[in-house]
C-alpha cells in the first residue's frame, strides 16, 4: 500500500494563533529586557547625582 506524504501542509487557524503568540512573547521579552537595562542605567545616574549633590552641599557648608 502506497503512502503519500504531505509536502505542503496548510496552516490552520491554530497554527496562526500559535505563531502570533510566539511573536508577541518574543517582542515582550525584548521590551522587558530593554526596560530593565534602562532602569539600571537610570538608577546608576541617580546614585551618581546623589553623591555629587552631597559633595556640593558639604563644600557649601564648609565655606560659611
Amino acid at each position: 500500500m502506497a503512502v503519500q506524504l504531505e509536502l505542503f501542509r496548510e496552516k490552520t487557524v491554530l497554527d496562526c494563533i500559535r505563531e502570533d503568540v510566539n511573536n508577541v512573547r518574543s517582542t515582550s521579552d525584548k521590551v522587558r529586557k530593554s526596560l530593565y537595562a534602562r532602569h539600571a542605567e537610570l538608577a546608576k545616574k541617580y546614585v551618581e547625582l546623589h553623591d555629587r549633590m552631597e559633595i556640593i552641599e558639604r563644600n557649601i557648608c564648609r565655606g560659611k
